[in-house]
């Protein structure tokens, strides 16, 4: 496989909160932008999402999201579990923000995994700043979605499950047995261990998440691009730490979109799937992987369904990403860029 195009440009850019967002450009700079969201929340920002954007014919952008990569400061730094000023509406305006710095009218926004809940909370917020959308193993972070993610996936993987739930069992008070509406989940039990004041108890957090990241994402061909799970012989390092605390911040609370759609005169609770009557006569192109057991086909299904004018592709061979769906992604944006 060749090798991704070069940066040609980056920088540091202030946000609110004391923020800084690293970005990033390749491609051609008079191209037709393009814009990357990367998955998470907390993921890094590769080199190897620039193959999917014709690098000849577009302006490639990405941005570590804040708390992330080479972002400051960093969500995995020890101590550093205040996330007040982490929600998507705070990602939203980064993005927004990130646009103007770079002059950019209008752009073509690609998100994978979270970076697709960003991707149409974005596109929601601002449509007249979107001249379409490829949405990549697409997740809308819906409550639905991290109950079966953290919980429901487990009767897939029990053995891995038991052990991701022990740690949570033991201290944070997480019950497998209360099945009552108002009990605690199991992801609200790991965003207490991973923002509590024992820096142990946090790494050990860590490390328990990434190894059940790694045991529920990895069916199907592809999986993720780089293995989560820490080995035993490693101490848990910045970037793991800021991933599972940023990830479990926003499950928590349900990607912070649980209400997205209400200003838009959607039913309250109606989330992303109510709004996306705003993406009408946007282009929109949605991959899945059917073997995407941690992220089931139905979301993208009705995401597709309410998104007038969108195309569904579900690759039946592959999962939470592989070489197919990469191939759908390179073309897809080659279309929306044109000639």
């Amino acid at each position: 496989m060749s090798a991704p195009p070069p940066v040609t440009a980056s920088g540091m850019l202030p946000v609110s909160d004391g923020h800084r967002i690293h970005w990033e450009e390749a491609g051609t700079r008079d191209g037709v932008p393009t814009l990357y969201l990367h998955g998470g929340p907390g993921g890094r920002l590769t080199p190897g999402h620039r193959r999917n954007a014709p690098a000849g014919r577009a302006r490639m952008i990405s941005l570590s999201q804040r708390g992330a990569g080479a972002s400051t400061p960093s969500a995995g730094a020890p101590g550093a579990a205040d996330l007040t000023g982490q929600t998507t509406a705070h990602l939203v305006a980064d993005l927004e923000a990130l646009r103007e710095h770079l002059g950019v009218e209008a752009w073509i926004v690609q998100g994978v995994s979270w970076g697709s809940t960003l991707a149409l909370a974005y596109a929601q917020a601002h449509p007249e700043r979107v001249r379409g959308v490829v949405l990549v193993a697409v997740t809308s972070t819906c409550r639905r979605e991290v109950d079966w993610i953290t919980e429901g996936v487990g009767a897939l993987y029990p053995e891995a499950w038991d052990a991701f739930a022990a740690l949570a069992e033991e201290h944070a008070g997480f019950d497998r047995t209360d099945r009552s509406p108002r009990r605690l989940r199991l992801v609200e039990a790991y965003r207490r261990m991973l923002t509590g004041d024992d820096e142990h108890l946090v790494d050990s957090a860590a490390r328990a998440w990434m190894s059940w990241e790694d045991a529920h994402i990895g069916i199907g061909a592809g999986g993720p691009a780089q293995t989560h799970a820490v080995p035993a012989q490693q101490v848990v390092g910045e970037y793991e730490r800021g991933f599972a605390r940023l990830v479990t911040h926003y499950w928590a609370h349900d990607g912070f979109v649980a209400d997205w759609a209400v200003p838009w005169g959607a039913a309250p609770g109606s989330g992303l799937l109510g709004g996306m009557a705003r993406l009408a006569g946007i282009p929109g192109v949605l991959i899945h992987g059917r073997r995407d057991v941690s992220g089931p086909a139905l979301t993208a299904w009705e995401l597709h369904g309410a998104w007038p004018g969108s195309e569904l592709i579900v690759v039946e061979e592959e999962g939470h990403g592989g070489p197919a769906m990469a191939g759908h992604w390179r073309e897809a944006v080659s279309r929306m860029v044109g000639p």
